[in-house]
């Protein structure tokens, strides 16, 4: 996917730089046949996103960190409202996969004033992040009974822990940018 999409930008500033060499190219909106060889089209991108350099850019507001935007939800909420908040944003409570991706959820909420806020780990049947991707990093402060504490809260100054999914707490929200 990103083999491709390097190679649409590659594309498009070729196709720009022929444009203005002025030799009577012509340059293919969004969404026409820019090239074919062999049977394989390529597309050029939309002129908009490749000429500005704007590819994939965060909502105001957001932050971006590797391939998601990231919002920091003030609002105290249960973590089930926390989670359709987020859906109706586009997004998912936020899930990690290495530790850089904890330190840099960590700080956003120092950042932010706070200390807690909730994640999208939740615990059915096993841990599971909301977004379903792979629950493979563990970063556990304290583990508590899953009986009762089954949403999985981040803590600023230590690693993440579960606890009573009805607590009124801050957030993260995180879309993902790397899918088409």
């Amino acid at each position: 996917m990103k083999t491709l999409l390097l190679l649409l930008v590659l594309l498009s500033v070729a196709l720009d730089v022929t444009a203005q060499a002025g030799d009577g190219s012509e340059i293919f909106s969004a969404g026409e046949m820019a090239s074919s060889a062999g049977g394989l089209f390529l597309f050029s991108a939309p002129p908009s996103l490749s000429s500005a350099g704007r590819f994939f850019a965060c909502p105001t507001g957001w932050t971006r960190y590797k391939n998601g935007c990231y919002l920091y939800v003030t609002s105290g909420r249960t973590w089930s409202s926390a989670a359709a908040y987020c859906r109706s944003l586009g997004a998912s409570l936020a899930s990690v996969s290495d530790v850089f991706d904890y330190s840099f959820l960590q700080d956003l909420t120092r950042r932010s004033g706070y200390s807690l806020a909730w994640m999208g780990g939740f615990y059915f049947q096993g841990w599971r992040w909301v977004d379903q991707s792979s629950f493979s990093y563990n970063n556990w402060n304290s583990q508590n009974t899953v009986s009762r504490y089954q949403c999985i809260y981040l803590n600023a100054n230590a690693g993440w822990s579960n606890h009573d999914c009805n607590n009124g707490w801050t957030s993260i929200c995180m879309k993902r940018i790397d899918t088409c």
